[in-house]
Formats: structure tokens, C-alpha cells, sequence
């Protein structure tokens, strides 16, 4: 089997028709077009072809923003990519993986920027998987998919800023089980309450009673809830919830993950998720989900490191801009 990767133009013939096929698919997921569905090649800066055999399996292109008003939010130095397919039936063999590294060499390499920015759907984990996994982290929907309740967008800096390695050793943390009532665990969910003001001010201000209210009715089904303590102080929690209706068949929900910023690097959220984990083997579960939002990268970053996955939502997204679905097999 021989594999390729070229440029081509965007009229390429092979390339339009793998272009026609994503749109075909993307309206039989959606039931309408795509937004930019009528994208012509005049902002296109790079179009790739995989090829297998001789037969064009794969295709991806990068889009020069350029002066492009609609996209003033966007810092220079920054390119999108677009049109990026894989036949059905090749999938799953790291085409898409090979398109990607290929558009991102070139847009460093040949037009210098320093950042790329993607849109995708939430009735496309596999795509928002390939994403994540290749360093991609939830942005807030620019251009035209600002307010698009089913549009996601990632970004990834092609030149990471290193982080400073952390000072001392990392402590050791011990995992207690307790009730949802639980004052400790009450006053660590009103500290991330306190978080989501400022992160998600829009949920809050359309919560009817604020923490009061909205605590209480998220701890209807909980059946464990999980504290880390580093030195004797409460540092995080989680709790584990009974699935609710439409959820996925045996599975239980990874609720309230909280860890206090102090405590952050110190491994609680890893041990807090590995001990909910085990609860719902306990309980019979043979699988975990959770929904974590696109303005926490820190906590998707995790949740994907601890082997959780994009999945399809499982509940209402109606108006939800802001959230990302994600489940794991325990």
C-alpha cells in the first residue's frame, strides 16, 4: 500500500469531490448546509490530498483570514483550517492525523503564523477527539459562529509557551467519601460557584437563586461524593450522580469537579477522578460521563489525559453554546 501527501490546487477535482461528500454528510448529521457551505478558493492559502493507491482518500485546507472584518477578533499571525474529510471507509487509519500535521507545518513553516483556529460540530465528537488529542483547546465561537448553538471552535498555538516546572515534590493526597450536605463539600462547590461567575457570568445571571437555588437541585441523585484533603485542608471534590433521562444505558455522571487553585498540579483531581471511577464499578456502572465547558481547558485537558473521550450530547444542547460532552468506559 502506497500513501502520499501533496498540495493541490483548490479546483483540484479529486479534492472538490471529497469536499462534496463532507457537505453531503455534514447535512445528513445536521438536516440543513454547513455555515460557509459556499466557501469558494479565493482565501485559501493550502489545500493537501491524501492519497492511497493512487485513490484520494483525505483532504484538509488552511484559510488566510486575512483583512476579513468579520474576523477582527482574531489575534494576527492567525490561520483556520478548513474542509477537513476522510472517506468513511478509511477512516480510523491516522489519515486525518496526517492532514493535520501537514497543514500545520505548513501554515509555520510557509506563512509564519503562530496560531490556528478550527470550527467544528457537537454532532462530531469523533472530529472534536481528533482535535483535542492533537493539542486543540475550546475557544469562544469567532466569526460567524458566534451564537451557534451546535458550533465548537479550538484553537492551538503552533509555538506552545513552556511552562515553568513546579517547585518541590508533589504532596500526598487522601481521597474521603461523604454525603452531597456535606458542609466541606458545600463550601468547596460554592468556591467553584464563585468560578463560574466569572468564567460563564451568562449561566449565572439566568439561574433563578443563584447557589442557593441551584445547589440543592444538583445534588438530586447524587450517589457519592468524593473529598481530597492535602495536610489535613479540603482541597477538592467531586461527586458521582445517577444517570437522568436520555442518558447513555449504565452510565452515571462525573459531577462538581472542584479543585482549590493552591492545590492545583498536586494530582487531587487525577486520584478524586480514579476514586468516582471506581464507585461506579462498584455500583455496576460501565461507564462515566460528564459535561465540561469550553471556557476550562485546564479541566479538559485532564479529563482527557484520564482516557475520557467526546461523545454525542446526552441531553438538550438547545441555546448551549458553551459545552462539551465527553464519557469514558470504567
Amino acid at each position: 500500500m502506497t500513501t502520499s501527501i501533496t498540495r493541490v490546487d483548490w479546483d483540484d477535482p479529486d479534492a472538490a469531490r471529497l469536499r462534496a461528500a463532507q457537505q453531503a454528510e455534514l447535512r445528513d448529521r445536521y438536516g440543513e448546509d454547513d455555515i460557509g457551505h459556499e466557501m469558494t478558493g479565493d482565501e485559501i492559502a493550502d489545500v493537501v490530498l491524501v492519497r492511497v493507491d493512487g485513490e484520494a482518500v483525505a483532504t484538509g485546507a488552511l484559510r488566510d483570514l486575512g483583512d476579513d472584518p468579520t474576523y477582527d477578533a482574531v489575534p494576527p499571525g492567525t490561520g483556520e483550517l478548513k474542509r477537513m474529510y476522510v472517506l468513511p471507509e478509511h477512516r480510523g487509519r491516522g489519515y486525518s492525523r496526517l492532514v493535520l500535521s501537514e497543514l500545520e507545518n505548513l501554515a509555520a513553516a510557509s506563512h509564519g503564523w503562530r496560531r490556528l483556529i478550527l470550527e467544528t460540530g457537537v454532532l462530531q465528537p469523533e472530529a472534536i477527539g481528533l482535535y483535542l488529542r492533537a493539542g486543540y483547546l475550546p475557544i469562544e465561537n469567532y466569526g460567524e459562529y458566534v451564537g451557534v448553538a451546535d458550533s465548537r471552535c479550538f484553537a492551538k498555538d503552533l509555538v506552545p509557551t513552556p511552562r515553568a516546572p513546579r517547585p518541590g515534590e508533589r504532596p500526598t493526597v487522601t481521597i474521603t467519601r461523604t454525603h452531597w450536605s456535606d458542609p466541606v463539600a458545600a463550601a468547596l462547590r460554592f468556591a467553584m460557584w464563585l468560578d463560574i461567575e466569572v468564567r460563564y457570568p451568562e449561566i449565572v445571571a439566568r439561574t433563578p437563586g443563584g447557589f442557593e437555588a441551584d445547589d440543592p437541585a444538583q445534588g438530586v441523585g447524587a450517589l457519592t461524593t468524593l473529598l481530597a484533603w492535602v495536610d489535613g485542608h479540603p482541597v477538592a471534590c467531586a461527586t458521582l450522580r445517577a444517570a437522568r433521562e436520555g442518558y447513555p444505558a449504565g452510565s452515571g455522571e462525573l459531577k462538581k469537579v472542584w479543585v482549590d487553585e493552591a492545590a492545583r498540579g498536586s494530582g487531587a483531581a487525577r486520584a478524586l477522578l480514579e476514586a468516582v471511577e471506581d464507585d461506579a464499578r462498584a455500583r455496576g456502572l460501565t461507564s462515566v460521563v460528564l459535561q465540561t465547558g469550553i471556557r476550562q481547558p485546564e479541566a479538559v485537558t485532564l479529563y482527557l489525559s484520564a482516557g475520557y473521550r467526546p461523545v454525542l450530547p446526552f441531553f438538550d444542547f438547545t441555546g448551549d453554546a458553551l459545552s462539551l460532552w465527553m464519557a469514558k468506559d470504567v
